[in-house]
């Protein structure tokens, strides 16, 4: 555990059942571990895709289709949202105007039936294979309970689910995806996924947008997801050898990168300013994005909206599940010329050996076509003024501080580890009750080898820091216990150096926050009142009951119960969701 953590490399780590010290675990190097690569394909030649914009309520299929990732690739088998060929269209709606939304499950069989893990919880059975659960949840919507696509709420073909979104929240970038116990990490990668943008009076989306941002044609989201396909150019799943088919294995990476459903596609820009709404929707791989040519841009907004200022940066991280806006100048680009958008992300060698983490270092490319767009550059502030919503307000104080240890223990069968929070699953007490109107400060203690982007439901979130500490007198000095018992020691003395402040682009509010391996992430949460929400947010409600009758290896459920409550939290590398790191909470009264 120790050498992995100081390698940076990959490790995989479980308690003992003695309590001893965690041990790495890694397979043969010699053997070939990654699965074969996807197609040869020509970069840069397919049009970037935008997807089509609806609004106000209406009935959406959940459904199978077909789509071209790319011109060299054959025609895929996929699934999407209100039948688009892959993904789903843009949802637009309005600050404090409820819309309603029914899905229907149209679905076949799984498009990826052979990866279906039966052993994954107690939800998850031989049946998903031929008529799969789905769940749609609203990242980072202010949501009831019932209505919150939460992981056990699921319906199977021939089913509806009804959702009402209120709205009650500020103009931001989210998103809507599959979040079915168990499936997420496939049905999202089959195409069970869209932008949702909220709209208010000072960031409109029209050509009268107080802000003067980018509008129209120059503003369109880019929906960021590596992917890995067979020769006929289906997408494929299954891609670490040395993992049995059908089994959980840690992590989905792909050798293609996809945006908006095509594969290193282009983007013909003219000169003037861009709004690009970036979703990292990989299920693993974190992305550190830049132009070719170094040039700067404007980061105006992340997760949960605005920042109360841009920030003007060359570079920037995003994790699975975040979003960040921001605004590029591609004034000086002549007709012809082209800037690549770039990766630079770096993982520790053993990731490269065991799953394929090599760095994908060009996503796609934007060439000018040298006739004129749109010309003005952000306002210094985007909250506060004249004519702007309110600035955002200071961090609370906080009324508690929780610790909560994000870990990776190695199994004792397949999968080769279990990540785990408060070396906890899903079905296991005790859980988070925080009270409704106080402010909890979340220390996320990460002694596992890679970062976790940790993501809560219904709440938003301000970054306090990120300090270093010691991990190898962490556990040293706290045995870890059997998997399935509270642990969560207090970090204090095992901190390391000053704390650090966020990211320019992490500043303001957040409901998806990257918590970095051997760091203590600390983020307040101000958990609202059932008066200021407009609902209980503690409300139980009906799901279908799990088909198991007994625990599963690391089960993520409740065996026999029908009911549910509260809201979840979870890790965002939704293999990792999918497996056991994932938990409850309850907003309590």
């Amino acid at each position: 555990m120790t050498a992995a953590l100081a390698a940076g490399g990959w490790a995989a780590t479980r308690a003992p059942t003695t309590g001893a010290d965690p041990v790495v675990s890694q397979p043969d190097p010699t053997v070939d571990t990654v699965a074969p690569p996807s197609p040869k394909v020509q970069p840069f030649v397919d049009e970037l895709p935008v997807p089509p914009v609806i609004r106000g309520s209406r009935t959406l299929t959940v459904g199978a289709g077909t789509h071209r990732f790319h011109r060299d690739l054959g025609v895929a088998p996929t699934w999407s949202y209100g039948g688009a060929p892959y993904l789903g269209p843009t949802i637009e709606a309005r600050a404090g105007e409820p819309i309603e939304l029914t899905f229907s499950n149209e679905l076949g069989p799984h498009l990826f039936a052979g990866d279906v893990d039966t052993t994954i919880d107690d939800h998850t059975t031989d049946r998903d294979r031929v008529a799969p659960r789905v769940s749609v949840h609203l990242h980072g919507g202010v949501t009831p309970p019932d209505m919150d696509g939460h992981a056990e709420d699921t319906f199977r073909p021939g089913e509806t689910k009804f959702y009402r979104h209120f709205n009650r929240q500020g103009a931001a970038t989210l998103w809507y995806h599959d979040h079915a116990m168990g499936l997420t990490r496939l049905n999202v990668v089959a195409g069970l996924a869209g932008l949702y943008l909220l709209r208010d009076d000072y960031d409109t989306g029209t050509a009268a947008n107080t802000l003067g941002l980018p509008s129209g044609e120059f503003e369109m989201p880019l929906a960021i997801a590596d992917r890995r396909f067979n020769d006929d150019g289906s997408l494929r799943f299954h891609t670490v050898r040395w993992i049995q088919d059908g089994r959980w294995e840690g992590g989905m990476l792909g050798d293609l990168i996809t945006i908006n459903g095509a594969v290193h596609p282009r983007l013909d820009v003219a000169r003037g300013m861009y709004r690009f709404r970036v979703l990292n929707a990989s299920n693993f791989r974190e992305y550190r994005l830049s132009f070719s040519n170094r040039t700067r841009f404007w980061v105006i907004g992340n997760d949960s909206g605005l920042l109360d200022q841009p920030a003007y940066i060359d570079e920037m991280e995003i994790a699975p599940g975040e979003r960040v806006d921001i605004v590029a100048d591609f004034t000086g680009l002549g007709a012809g010329d082209s800037v690549d958008l770039i990766n630079s992300f770096q993982y520790g060698p053993g990731f490269a050996q065991i799953i394929g983490a090599q760095t994908i270092t060009s996503l796609m490319r934007f060439v000018g076509t040298g006739t004129a767009g749109f010309a003005s550059a952000p306002p210094i502030t985007l909250r506060g003024g004249k004519r702007q919503s309110p600035a955002l307000p200071p961090a609370p104080t906080a009324d508690r501080r929780r610790v909560i240890t994000l870990t990776q223990w190695p199994a004792h069968s397949w999968p080769p580890f279990t990540n785990t929070l408060n070396n906890l699953c899903y079905q296991d007490d005790p859980i988070p009750e925080p009270r409704q109107g106080t402010t909890e400060i979340w220390e996320f203690v990460n002694i596992s080898p890679e970062s976790h982007p940790m993501h809560l439901h219904l709440v938003h979130g301000r970054i306090l820091n990120r300090q270093a500490f010691d991990p190898i007198g962490y556990l040293a000095s706290n045995p870890v216990p059997p998997v399935g018992t509270y642990w969560a020691p207090e970090p204090d003395r095992f901190l390391q150096g000053d704390p650090q402040p966020p990211h320019a682009w992490e500043t303001g509010l957040k409901d998806t926050i990257t918590c970095p391996a051997g760091m203590v992430t600390r983020v307040a949460f101000a958990f609202p009142t059932a008066d200021e929400l407009g609902f209980d947010p503690d409300a139980t409600f009906p799901v279908p009951a799990p088909p198991h009758t007994g625990p599963a290896r690391a089960g993520h459920a409740h065996t026999d119960q029908a009911t549910a409550q509260g809201y979840v939290w979870h890790c965002h590398l939704i293999d990792h969701e999918d497996e056991c790191m994932m938990s409850r909470y309850h907003l309590r009264a």
